[in-house]
């Protein structure tokens, strides 16, 4: 029955869409405000329920990164949208002939949303909302790791939206896969990279078009330009965002290798300073589940066995890691090599791998031999040895002295590239993303393309088009031996 209730839902959104045609900047924008209220009427209820499914963390947090971390693009969305919607006219003097030509975005139909558990919120709704802006029709599926999040959302969704509006289907209704596998018009992801794979696999079988937000492993890359006690306060704090339960934590440090042990006990003595205590601090994120909780400290034992140094900044007191608690201390691994898992694998806690480098070359090497990451950082000046990193080396976005800038920036286009995702999103990035871009031209001259294409073909037209593609032609040549 859940089945049939999760096509039922989808049909009937398809057909309000269909029925209501492009839906005017008023309606959109309604949407978005009915968004924003549900989020904001609920917000207490959305921080408990997020703690609930973590066993521990902070409301702050989720206030921060989850609920208010999306309303300054919603109102950008709102402001910008009539604007965006006005047709696209590319050649005006081609009126004079008597054709016209424009481009209109249009909403695509009815988009699928997954999303993930880490900012369950936040990365569930920012996407919404830029597909509200489109005009489209949406279903969300919050993650299975965040139940209590899902059931709250489902139930308040439909205080402010009818279901052919906006619906969350929660895991008692469908599966993510049982989800992915709707003809969506557009399926957006977050999550892992092999998640990811399936998703598009599925989406593969109805031709739908999918946005993937993956990860991978963000390197941060610390310049002799730069301030090192600085550098690695900030590395420090980026990787303990959500316990570094994050798809933009910097997993990998490349330091100055004259500078690496001063690097390591600066982040230690940073984080000791942050986390007095951790077992009963209300501030420390537990890890999301137990399944994640033995990944995370296996790739510690894994890389300690075969011959990394691994230090903590735990409190001398306390039995970490806790396995009851699923609290691991803040963690830098050195002497990493090849052969450990830690070395390949997104590591998605709060363990950062430091390496020592005497030529960014090096790094860059080492990074173009990886999958592309979702981020890359740089701590030092925008000099000519930045740029030669930023040339040599692809990633999703580049950070240059702060974490997640690029993020937080709605006027930029957030995704990754390679195994880190496909696709972009945010402000008019995403309006776009979640448009369909759709061509219209009319030709009421005396002048016939189709008469002009199809034969016969008059003998004036055919030696007409040889000579001009025999100017072309020497052009053509001109240019290649070096002439203009």
């Amino acid at each position: 029955m859940s089945i049939e209730r999760l096509t039922e839902i989808f049909e009937n959104q398809r057909a309000a869409f269909l029925a209501e045609g492009t839906a005017d900047a008023d309606t959109r924008i309604g949407r978005i405000d009915r968004l924003q209220a549900m989020i904001l009427d609920h917000s207490e209820a959305i921080c408990a329920a997020v703690d609930t499914d973590f066993g521990n963390r902070p409301a702050s947090l989720t206030m921060i990164a989850d609920v208010v971390s999306g309303l300054a693009e919603m109102d950008y969305l709102r402001k910008n949208l009539a604007r965006w919607m006005r047709p696209h006219r590319p050649v005006r003097a081609a009126r004079l002939a008597g054709v016209t030509m424009e481009v209109r975005a249009v909403p695509r139909g009815v988009v699928g949303i997954i999303g993930p558990w880490n900012f369950p919120l936040q990365l569930l709704i920012q996407p919404a909302a830029a597909a509200l802006a489109a005009g489209n029709r949406v279903l969300l599926r919050p993650s299975s790791s965040t139940p209590n999040l899902a059931a709250l959302l489902a139930s308040i969704a439909e205080d402010y939206f009818d279901p052919t509006e906006l619906a969350v289907i929660t895991s008692d209704i469908a599966s993510g896969a049982e989800f992915g596998a709707l003809p969506f018009d557009h399926l957006f992801f977050t999550g892992s990279t092999d998640t990811g794979r399936k998703i598009q696999a599925a989406a593969a079988a109805n031709l739908t078009p999918v946005t993937l937000e993956l990860g991978g492993k963000n390197p941060a890359v610390v310049a002799r330009s730069t301030g090192l006690e600085r550098a690695a306060g900030r590395i420090g704090a980026a990787r303990m965002v959500n316990s570094g339960q994050t798809c933009l934590s910097p997993d990998l440090a490349f330091v100055p290798i004259e500078s690496v042990e001063r690097f390591v006990e600066t982040v230690l003595s940073v984080w000791r300073k942050d986390y007095p205590r951790i077992v009963g601090n209300d501030q420390y994120v537990s890890i999301i589940d137990q399944a994640a909780y033995e990944r995370i400290t296996a790739l510690i034992d894994d890389a300690a066995a075969k011959g990394a140094t691994v230090r903590t900044a735990a409190p001398a007191d306390e039995a970490l890691p806790d396995a009851e608690r699923r609290l691991i201390a803040p963690t830098i691994v050195t002497g990493v090599t090849p052969e450990m898992d830690i070395y390949t694998e997104e590591v998605f806690g709060p363990v950062l791998a430091v390496f020592g480098y005497r030529d960014v070359d090096e790094v860059i090497d080492r990074l173009n031999d990886a999958p592309s990451p979702l981020s890359a950082y740089w701590y030092g000046r925008g000099d000519a040895q930045f740029e030669r990193f930023f040339d040599r080396t692809r990633s999703g976005s580049v950070n240059r002295n702060d974490f997640g800038l690029v993020n937080a920036m709605h006027h930029l286009p957030f995704g990754g590239v390679g195994e880190s995702g496909m696709g972009a999103y945010h402000g008019k990035h995403g309006f776009d993303t979640f448009s369909h871009q759709r061509a219209v031209a009319s030709n009421p001259s005396p002048f016939s393309l189709a008469k002009a294409i199809a034969t016969p073909h008059p003998k004036a037209m055919v030696s007409g088009v040889a000579r001009y593609a025999e100017s072309q032609r020497k052009k053509v040549a001109k240019r290649l031996r070096g002439g203009r």
